[in-house]
């Protein structure tokens, strides 16, 4: 009677190892995918996060450029505006405007874009350099 048993007990043997081998591939496919959806998720932030600082930097440079903000209010920093009223502040751009020693009339104007978690800046997201007309600058400052 053993030997009438043996192959109905190899055959559950076998489909059982084929359903855990199954399982195993699933799992690990799985786990793959979601390694990757996780890793496109990061990616994604993070260059939504630089396109925000980009054009916050920009905007903080073209204000230099119209003469809305004068060289003494470069060294305060600007936390990011966003459209909604509930969204955190997570970016603070600082503008630094050194005058040019090969030119008097252009100066250097850095604007770096930090991010800020919990009021403290963590990492450096951007940094633009640009040159900019410092005589122009200085008297449209002055005359306002």
């Amino acid at each position: 009677m053993q030997h009438a048993n043996s192959p109905r007990l190899m055959r559950a043997g076998s489909v059982m190892l084929e359903l855990l081998v199954s399982i195993a591939i699933f799992v690990g496919a799985a786990g793959f995918t979601l390694s990757a959806m996780r890793s496109a998720l990061d990616g994604t932030r993070r260059a939504e996060l630089r396109a925000r600082a980009l054009d916050l930097a920009q905007t903080r440079l073209a204000q230099l450029d119209a003469g809305l903000i004068s060289a003494g209010e470069l060294g305060s920093s600007t936390p990011s505006s966003s459209s909604s009223d509930d969204a955190p502040n997570d970016l603070e751009v600082t503008v630094e405007f050194t005058p040019s020693p090969s030119s008097s009339s252009l100066a250097h104007a850095r604007a770096t874009v930090r991010e800020m978690k919990d009021g403290v800046a963590t990492s450096t997201v951007l940094t633009i350099d640009r040159l900019v007309g410092s005589d122009e600058r200085e008297s449209e400052s002055s005359s306002r």
